[in-house]
């Protein structure tokens, strides 16, 4: 049997239950369960909320997960080591995701056993047989956004749109800043905006983030326009309004990742940062028709 677990954050959640979907075609026995320790992350089990994917703990579920914390336990007590052992002899293990986000076909075949995964599972190469199905369960209720939203949107489809999603929040912390949050700096912002001028005619840069302070103190031009009224549980309606623009600039994470890839515009242009961590790149992470930015 395999478990995928779900956790921290819409966008990693849609890249898990994506990896989910795949592995439930492979073996019917698949559940996926949410890691309850991320529920004051970002927003907590965000699939149902925006997307309507419902998810009922069954006492099935309940035993695999209490199963989960044991033979997950970086540091168990003595009296809990037996168990464990136990647990690994009947082919209760955890995989975890490469560090480096590397594709791996050898994990879209069936467990024996009961097997959890736990990682991002953020390339596109895991669900590409399945993509039509994975687009089907990510679709967005626009009668929910509101009249803001829905003026906002009038203007996306009004001109040559771009997004532009600046994430900074949470990457600016010492732990994340070394790994994630230097990546995509103001010259990576700047040089992806001259590229995508090069490309496109007369385009119009609608800015998403989580910092609108700093957006709004570095990026002044007439045909700039800064969104600043989705946050909080309210943030997945940026990702509604991104999806829609004709083309799309990146930042280094999966809310980026998602939200460009659920636009359904044929020839968009879509821009990214050749390293998706700090001076690492990654080549399975993003599709290969996007292009991936290195000198800036």
């Amino acid at each position: 049997m395999d478990v995928v677990m779900i956790f921290n954050g819409l966008g990693n959640q849609m890249s898990q239950y994506a990896f989910y979907l795949i592995k439930k075609k492979k073996s019917a026995s698949t559940r996926f369960i949410f890691l309850k320790k991320s529920a004051n992350v970002h927003n907590g089990y965000e699939l149902d909320n925006v997307f309507g994917i419902t998810k009922k703990d069954t006492i099935g579920d309940k035993l695999l997960y209490f199963i989960y914390l044991l033979i997950s336990h970086r540091k168990p007590a003595v009296v809990l080591k037996p168990v464990i052992r136990l647990f690994g002899l009947l082919g209760m293990t955890v995989v975890y995701e490469d560090d480096d986000y590397s594709f791996r076909h050898k994990l879209l075949e069936p467990s024996r056993g009961i097997r959890y995964y736990v990682g991002g599972w953020h390339s596109d190469k895991y669900f590409v047989d399945i993509k039509d199905r994975v687009l089907s369960e990510f679709r967005f209720d626009y009668s929910r956004i509101g009249a803001a939203n829905v003026e906002i949107l009038a203007k996306i489809k009004a001109c040559t749109s771009v997004s532009v999603h600046v994430r900074r929040g949470d990457f600016l912390s010492p732990e994340n800043y070394l790994k994630f949050g230097s990546v995509c700096t103001f010259d990576y912002f700047l040089s992806a905006i001259r590229k995508m001028r090069s490309l496109v005619e007369k385009p119009h840069f609608f800015f998403f983030t989580n910092d609108f302070t700093w957006v709004k103190d570095n990026f002044v031009e007439d045909d700039f326009t800064i969104v600043n009224i989705n946050i909080g549980a309210d943030s997945w309606k940026d990702m509604l309004l991104i999806s829609n623009c004709l083309h799309n600039i990146c930042s280094n994470g999966s809310f980026s990742w998602w939200s460009s890839y659920l636009n359904n515009n044929e020839n968009k242009i879509v821009i990214v940062p050749k390293n998706f961590m700090v001076n690492k790149h990654i080549p399975d992470v993003y599709p290969e028709d996007w292009i991936q930015l290195s000198d800036y």
